[in-house]
């Protein structure tokens, strides 16, 4: 998913805290939420604009936070479990207030699940091309590429990754560029 939200160059707006102080942030294009700000990540909402994600927590946090309609609450935020406990009231109405702020300014969010199901059919549909690929032996080039990294890193005196890490890598890349390719359509 993290390579799918690079290449899309998405920007989030994060509910992060203790149950009882939730804080809404937005998170610019990669960053990944593991940040010492934004260490306790709670609901995640992406949108294309960076600029966007700013206006809209901005605007969230400062929306007068009380008891809210769950009806009003972001897509997946609805009983959504804290990570760090408590009821869970502060997430509930951050997670409105992101909604609400989202709405006015007319600008659309797309939650964590919908992001991760896209991610999943990007990965997916990479990985059938380089299943089709060895099938075929059109992996030859990337697995001379492979063999002149390891040459390489093993003349300079490192180690080098294994190959299913590096098809890994390699994947993760290519999701990446699948994934700004989309973003440019």
């Amino acid at each position: 998913m993290a390579a799918y939200v690079q290449g899309m160059g998405l920007a989030a707006i994060a509910v992060i805290g203790a149950p009882d102080d939730a804080r809404i942030i937005a998170l610019a294009p990669g960053d990944d939420g593991a940040s010492s700000t934004a260490a306790n990540v709670h609901v995640r909402w992406w949108c294309k604009h960076a600029a966007d994600a700013a206006r809209v927590a901005a605007a969230a946090a400062r929306t007068p936070r009380r008891k809210s309609d769950p009806a009003d609450a972001a897509p997946s935020a609805v009983n959504a479990a804290p990570n760090g406990g408590g009821d869970g009231a502060a997430f509930e109405r951050a997670a409105a207030a992101v909604a609400s702020a989202a709405k006015r300014l007319h600008i659309m969010l797309r939650s964590e699940t919908d992001i991760a199901a896209e991610a999943m059919n990007v990965a997916a549909r990479v990985d059938v091309q380089i299943q089709s690929l060895q099938q075929s032996g059109g992996l030859k080039s990337v697995n001379r590429t492979y063999r002149n990294y390891r040459l390489e890193t093993s003349a300079r005196g490192e180690r080098a990754l294994r190959y299913d890490q590096w098809m890994r890598n390699y994947r993760n890349t290519l999701v990446r560029e699948v994934a700004a390719t989309l973003r440019l359509i």
